[in-house]
């Protein structure tokens, strides 16, 4: 591994180190890639050990603490990302519009990314090494796209003829106690009806190695000339997987007492029925696969809405953007809990998806210019107007799909004071401060 960078003065820095350096070994043992580093150190206890590293011809070997290395001063390279050589019928990469984030082209398929960041990986590029490196380091959980446990159906999602069968890939990490997440991207005359109902009843045989199995809707951008033929999810076909679901989430309660089984907010709203319970999805375990995250805002909603019961000095205007399938939960949710806020007015604006199409209905795939345009409504003379778009629609540089910032959304709009979250009621109170139009608890 590169050594990008080394802090000045630090630790690493009075041991030698050098930016260019290669990280080869830590305590005697081989380093491959970030997963080695962690896994060493993990093993090596207090105190120094021997770091090596490759350097021209030679190497140099520093004794450094068994820490991590930003904490030594050492900024070490990205490692290299395993791509996807599967050529999925419903590739979300595949209907992307040109001029996006580069990032977002990149078709990965690394199960160390799946261990680290919670990467869907589909197992179809692992080698008997990578297998016996799984399971000697641990590396679990992981998540698996399974889509089908029926092999012909699956390969004819994956696009390959030489995917491997995933029952037997699954019960081999399964026999190594490696924990599994998994996801059923549900694609209407594919793997839908008797196949789903056999995916479900083949991942319960796999015991509690299957932690979570969230079943969510294909996304179908506007953007599929000359891919194949996918039909969306419509509400008929929502209901009837959610009618399947529920019978395995009693099964899996019964047995382990816990549904396993989820689906997503989105098929949900797409059937037109009402969610379940913030308790019913325990822990969370799938709620970065839009499981659970409208409940989870409700319950932060409600939990934290106290904090503006007092009400304001000055009226405060706030427009709340967001996607149109979960407009009107939140219109009804927030309007439940604000309401009577004094001096408090929240509008939920629904942006649509001009970017991906009509059919991208959720938060998180909108773009800068979808939200601006949306933003332009929130304009409002004379008194202080917040929007507030959706934390999800930003990766962590703060770039939605488009490249555009939270400060290009403003911009674009017009509006003045424009932040991304997913905390609701602690924006409007920071924002309130800032603005002079406080609380009259915090102005007593």
């Amino acid at each position: 591994m590169r050594v990008e960078r080394v802090e000045p003065g630090s630790e690493a820095d009075r041991a030698g180190v050098e930016a260019a350096d290669r990280l080869s070994q830590i305590d005697g043992t081989q380093i491959r890639d970030a997963v080695d580093v962690a896994f060493v150190l993990g093993m090596a206890g207090s105190g120094r050990v021997p770091w090596e590293f490759a350097r021209g011809g030679g190497h140099i070997t520093a004794h450094l603490p068994a820490d991590r290395p930003a904490d030594l001063g050492i900024t070490l390279a990205p490692d290299p990302s395993r791509t996807c050589g599967n050529r999925c019928v419903f590739c979300f990469v595949d209907q992307l519009p040109r001029g996006l984030r580069r990032s977002l082209y990149v078709k990965d398929e690394d199960y160390r990314l799946s261990f680290s960041h919670g990467n869907y990986i589909t197992l179809t590029n692992l080698s008997d090494a990578d297998y016996e490196r799984i399971s000697e380091q641990r590396l679990s959980p992981l998540y698996v796209s399974v889509h089908a446990t029926d092999d012909a159906v699956r390969r004819g999602m994956l696009g390959s003829d030489r995917t491997p069968s995933i029952m037997r890939e699954l019960r081999r990490l399964a026999g190594d106690r490696i924990r599994l997440h998994t996801q059923i991207v549900l694609c209407p005359g594919m793997n839908d009806g008797e196949v789903l109902e056999q995916t479900l009843g083949d991942l319960h045989s796999l015991g509690e190695a299957v932690e979570s199995v969230a079943v969510v809707p294909v996304g179908l951008t506007a953007h599929r000339d000359g891919l194949p033929s996918v039909r969306p999810v419509a509400a008929e076909d929502a209901a009837a997987a959610l009618d399947a679901i529920d019978e395995w989430q009693k099964r899996f309660a019964a047995e382990r007492g816990e549904p396993v089984v989820y689906g997503s907010d989105e098929l949900y709203l797409l059937a037109g029925r009402e969610l379940p319970p913030y308790e019913a999805y325990g822990e969370f375990p799938q709620i970065e696969n839009g499981v659970g995250l409208l409940r989870a805002f409700e319950a932060d909603l409600e939990e934290s809405a106290g904090a503006l019961a007092a009400g304001f000095e000055a009226p405060v205007d706030v427009t709340v953007v967001t996607a149109k399938l979960a407009a009107p939960f939140l219109r009804e949710k927030i309007a439940g809990a604000l309401s009577n806020v004094p001096n408090l007015g929240v509008r939920v604006v629904s942006a649509e998806n001009e970017l991906l199409g009509p059919s991208v209905t959720v938060a998180g795939l909108l773009s800068g210019a979808d939200m601006a345009r949306a933003t332009r409504t929130a304009r409002s003379a004379g008194r202080p107007a917040l929007v507030l778009l959706p934390g999800e629609a930003f990766n962590e540089a703060g770039l939605a799909l488009d490249g555009m910032t939270v400060a290009d959304v403003a911009r674009e709009s017009g509006a003045e004071h424009v932040v991304a979250t997913c905390d609701l009621v602690g924006a409007i109170v920071e924002f309130a401060g800032r603005t002079g139009g406080s609380t009259e608890k915090e102005a007593a």
